[in-house]
């Protein structure tokens, strides 16, 4: 029981303190976060087109993007079909959320190695470093 307590607290300890992450700058008008989108089927990333045509079932709106490559870890990668030759959205004022909520910081992206691009205007940065929640 006692022990149980103890990884409760540990757990919540580690949830408080630690260093959460925040978006900074502005969009630079580069296209690759729309050639370049990386979609996931539960916990796992997609890599095959039988699981890109399961996705397409399930929900429309992946009908919206089409295949644009594989990434060094054979993830495929998307490109959204609104985006246009000088790299602005043809469909901006209804572009589908995924678009709207680039980009977007959550545990999964960041424990999944995931960036923003050296071309994009956007970073991602820690709020605050371990060390300041110790003052």
């Amino acid at each position: 029981m006692l022990k149980n307590i103890f990884l409760y607290l540990q757990f919540y300890f580690y949830k408080l303190f630690t260093s959460k992450y925040k978006i900074k700058g502005k969009c630079n008008r580069c296209g690759e976060c729309c050639k370049n989108i990386v979609f996931m089927i539960e916990d796992e990333y997609v890599k095959t087109e039988e699981q890109f045509e399961s996705l397409k079932g399930f929900d429309k709106k992946y009908n919206h993007f089409e295949i644009n490559g594989k990434n060094e870890n054979g993830v495929l990668l998307f490109k959204c079909k609104s985006l246009s030759e000088n790299n602005m959205c043809r469909d901006y004022l209804f572009r589908s959320l995924y678009c709207r909520a680039y980009p977007m910081v959550n545990d999964k992206i960041r424990l999944g190695g995931c960036e923003t691009f050296e071309s994009c205007g956007y970073e991602i940065v820690k709020d605050k470093e371990f060390s300041e929640f110790l003052k």
